[in-house]
């Protein structure tokens, strides 16, 4: 773009491009009418390309979606309520998702800690 003589560059924004294996998650998006939803979040998952908008900005930049084999687990807890395949989650509530799988958490859902079998007898 080659600015006019009433325009001004004010700064370059940087492309954001996602894989197959990656997410990120959007802080204060703009909506279809170019307001910015101060205090919301939203989960772009890859393959993606796209522009952080005025105000957008990442929670924690792009991030790798979690891979779980036979004996790994996530421990995980709800920071909002909302429906997991048809279970109600509320605040507060911890459950464990068990592998082998790709694990993207939704926004109103952190990831605690990742765990693995314990064997309890050498076989």
């Amino acid at each position: 773009h080659i600015p006019d003589v009433y325009e001004e560059l004010v700064g370059e924004v940087r492309i954001t491009t996602l894989n197959n294996r990656q997410y990120a998650v959007i802080l204060d998006p703009v909506d279809e009418n170019g307001n910015n939803k101060l205090g919301k979040k939203e989960l772009v998952k890859g393959e993606k390309s796209f522009f952080l908008r005025p105000g957008e900005r990442l929670e924690s930049g792009i991030q790798h979606v979690h891979v779980l084999d036979g004996e790994e687990a996530l421990l995980l807890r709800a920071k909002e309520e909302f429906t997991d395949d048809e279970t109600p989650r509320k605040p507060g509530d911890k459950w464990m998702i068990k592998g082998p799988c790709d694990y993207i958490p939704p926004i109103q859902v952190e990831i605690l800690e990742k765990r693995r079998v314990i064997p309890l007898d050498e076989n």
